[in-house]
């Protein structure tokens, strides 16, 4: 169920407009810690610009953050997407391959939460619940191995998709529907990308529905994979960066390809 069925109300006011500073301030506070309390790892946080046909419709602010070895689940990504009357808050856990742990969705209206979606991994079999305006519906279905879940109304989520590499099928789970499909991923060159007053030889790449197919998604990265563009044309949607990524990122490969304290995404 698309976000744009269910925009109304004014554009994003000023109160509503200032939730991502509050936002970023809880997640670059102080580390999460787990159990024996060790600190977890910002891999990328930052906000997202939301624009449909030039005109701007609202934000995401976002974390990924990599947990210490021993953990449940390796990485958390977590999300405020504001868009229209609406706020989303959504957080995914998943290993250190990105297959999904955990999913949750909740979506406020005027401060009324009218929907809800929750989702997790069991023995190779992905338990969803979704509750919204027009009912509430419930599976549980297998999920084949190396399973990358990434919402398509969720921008950072984009991030995992591109992880494995390009010119490769991934099977991907969309949590808030409560289904799988195939995508092919592909390198679409480079291209010079403006950010505030830092200038990218950015990596372009694509999503398609198959191979040579539709097209779902293009996202732009810098050479340490993070996402710094996202347009989805099915929704004229362009999303971009308000501020460049730090210049230095963490260390210990923290974009790698496939498991953690590896390489780079080049």
């Amino acid at each position: 169920m698309p976000w744009k069925r269910l925009l109304r109300g004014p554009s994003v006011g000023s109160a509503v407009a200032t939730l991502h500073t509050a936002f970023l301030a809880v997640l670059l506070a102080a580390p999460a810690r787990d159990a024996l309390g060790a600190q977890s790892q910002v891999l990328d946080a930052g906000t997202f610009s939301l624009e449909i046909d030039g005109q701007r419709i609202g934000r995401e602010d976002f974390s990924i953050r990599r947990n210490p070895a021993g953990s449940v689940s390796a990485f958390v990504a977590q999300a405020v997407v504001v868009r229209g009357g609406l706020r989303h808050t959504v957080a995914l856990n998943t290993d250190s391959l990105g297959i999904p742990l955990t999913f949750q969705l909740k979506t406020l209206s005027a401060g009324r939460e009218i929907e809800s979606v929750t989702g997790e991994w069991r023995r190779g079999l992905w338990s969803g619940r979704a509750v919204s305006p027009i009912g509430e519906s419930a599976r549980e279905f297998r999920v084949p191995e190396q399973t990358i879940a990434a919402a398509d109304e969720v921008i950072h989520q984009t991030w995992f998709l591109l992880r494995g590499g390009p010119d490769r099928s991934v099977t991907q789970l969309l949590p808030r529907r409560l289904e799988l499909r195939q995508v092919w991923v592909e390198s679409a060159g480079t291209e010079r990308l403006t950010i505030g007053m830092r200038e990218y030889d950015a990596r372009r790449w694509t999503v398609r529905a198959t191979r040579g197919g539709l097209v779902i998604q293009e996202a732009w990265t810098d050479v340490q994979g993070r996402l710094l563009r996202v347009r989805i044309p099915a929704e004229s949607l362009d999303a971009l960066r308000d501020e460049a990524p730090p210049e230095t990122p963490p260390p210990g490969g923290a974009y790698n390809l496939t498991e953690p304290h590896t390489q780079d995404m080049v």
